[in-house]
């Protein structure tokens, strides 16, 4: 099987050097466009430049003609050596080696044999670029270790080990994780770091020393407090920092982070309550994504964060009790939090516990955020918690609602929840609307994103609509992306200051209520 994927990508690759080399001999006709019409029929253009009957491309210098090269496939670009003998060590200085099995048509030996005997022939000092992609086994380990040395040797700067291997939510169920050398730990080149599965554990007698480092994204790998400490101190510089499936960090402490996006995934493994500190002062986007069971995440120094999403899930498993005090404390102690940011994005699963503090009579922070983007398919346990939002944010001036399918996202309500309260979305909607009179004053473009007519919360969007243009009093644009990326329709205001009138607001619950079956369109 993998191999027959290999096939196909290097037969993919090698067409798209095919026409590479085509354009480089000038043999490029567009004969393929418009076939079928007659010559004669054809408009004729009058080109700015002639059609060039000289190799256009090997007049380049050798430098630019290696970053071409490096866009390629590392086989095609070897290839082009055959064109002639000025082309034929060019591809030995490209800026980029990519090796990636799953792009190679045979299998790990001869992948390993390729990559050899390709770093042999390589003879500039200086790579930008380095990535290997395979499916790590242990046996691989010493060869792997001199593949890096090389390239830390020509002083990458961009540094990818991304390998696969066991299950995707327990990577390291059926397979050894890739241990970097201690080498590694000691670079002044390294300015982006990608790992994956791997096994980040520098030897306590050495310090982590990565003084270029602005990029290290961490995924699948077995990272602890002692090694997430020693990295942020030896990497003054580190800017980006992006942790996916990484258990068992308590505390991330840095005055140079400016991005941090943790990813985590559901360990039902974890037998304690734990919690993630994030004291970042300099912090200007923060996301707490994935799945969580027993760990939390506590903001300590966040005072400079200007965008934050919220899109994780706190997760319990069948023998735990549903516990909706502590999520809803867990959330108003991050809401209360980030009420400085100006860009606040929510998910589903956090939406649903605002909806339980709203039905609750339990309002959320205030806040000074200026645009709210919501990741969820509009269900009735939603419309609570997006008016808890609104209703705290006064100075809201763009929201945006992204209609996504998020059947694994969704709170995890009890019955007795359910036997407790009887809810009707819109009915709540309607007897929600006086709250905002003192609100939605700011409010003046909304956004939709994957609107589809046939989705099972449409006839909610419609309702929501109405409920927003109701009030919204200085709207002056509204958008509705189709779930392709088109275009749906987009209204907006007849001039710069002038805000939406009635009509235009009736036509756009119209346009909506017409394009979903069965909808019979009501303007009250």
């Amino acid at each position: 099987m993998e191999d027959r994927e290999g096939s196909v990508c290097s037969q993919q690759s090698t067409d798209s050097v095919r026409s590479v080399l085509a354009v480089i001999h000038g043999h490029y006709h567009r004969t393929d466009l418009n076939s079928t019409q007659s010559t004669s029929k054809r408009p004729k253009f009058s080109p700015i430049f002639p059609t060039p009957c000289v190799d256009l491309i090997s007049a380049l210098p050798d430098f630019l003609i290696q970053e071409i090269l490096s866009f390629l496939p590392i086989e095609d670009a070897i290839r082009t050596s055959v064109l002639s003998q000025r082309w034929k060590p060019l591809w030995t200085q490209i800026p980029t080696l990519s090796f990636s099995h799953n792009c190679f048509s045979f299998k790990l030996a001869k992948f390993t044999d390729f990559v050899n005997k390709t770093l042999d022939h390589f003879i500039s000092p200086k790579i930008k670029n380095f990535m290997i992609n395979f499916k790590f086994e242990e046996s691989m380990a010493a060869r792997l270790d001199e593949w890096v040395l090389f390239a830390t040797s020509h002083h990458v700067e961009k540094l990818s080990l991304v390998f696969d291997g066991g299950l995707v939510y327990a990577p390291f169920a059926e397979s050894t994780p890739y241990r970097l050398p201690q080498f590694l730990y000691i670079n002044s080149s390294l300015k982006d770091l990608t790992l994956r599965q791997c096994v980040v554990s520098p030897e306590a007698e050495s310090h982590v020393s990565w003084p270029s480092l602005k990029v290290l994204s961490v995924n699948y790998s077995r990272l602890n407090n002692e090694a997430i400490e020693n990295i942020v101190s030896g990497s003054p510089n580190l800017q980006k920092l992006k942790l996916h499936n990484c258990e068992g960090i308590n505390r991330i402490s840095s005055r140079s982070l400016e991005v941090l996006v943790i990813n985590a995934i559901y360990d039902p493994y974890e037998k304690h309550e734990s919690v993630t500190e994030i004291s970042c002062p300099n912090l200007q986007s923060l996301s707490l994504l994935g799945f969580l069971y027993r760990r939390t995440y506590r903001l300590m120094h966040v005072s400079s964060l200007s965008k934050a999403n919220l899109s994780f899930v706190m997760t319990i498993d069948k023998k735990d009790k549903y516990d909706c005090t502590k999520h809803r404390d867990i959330l108003r102690e991050l809401l209360e939090k980030l009420c400085h940011v100006e860009k606040l994005t929510m998910g589903t699963w956090c939406l649903q516990v605002l909806s339980i503090w709203e039905i609750k009579g339990i309002s959320s922070p205030l806040s000074k955020r200026n645009c709210l983007v919501l990741d969820t398919e509009i269900c009735e346990w939603d419309l609570p918690g997006i008016v808890s939002l609104l209703q705290s944010s006064p100075y809201l001036k763009k929201l945006v609602i992204n209609l996504s399918p998020c059947d694994n996202s969704k709170f995890e309500f009890d019955q007795e929840f359910f036997d407790s309260y009887e809810f009707d979305g819109v009915k709540f909607l309607t007897s929600a609307n006086w709250i905002f009179k003192c609100f939605l004053q700011s409010l003046e473009d909304i956004e939709f994103t994957g609107f589809q007519p046939s989705s099972s919360g449409s006839e909610l969007l419609v309702k929501l609509m109405q409920f927003l243009l109701k009030n919204a009093k200085v709207l002056k644009k509204v958008v509705i992306y189709e779930q392709s990326g088109s275009l749906h329709q987009s209204w907006k205001s007849s001039g710069p200051n002038r805000n939406m009138g009635n009509a235009k607001r009736n036509q756009i619950i119209s346009t909506i209520s017409k394009s979903i079956p069965q909808m019979q369109y009501s303007s009250r």
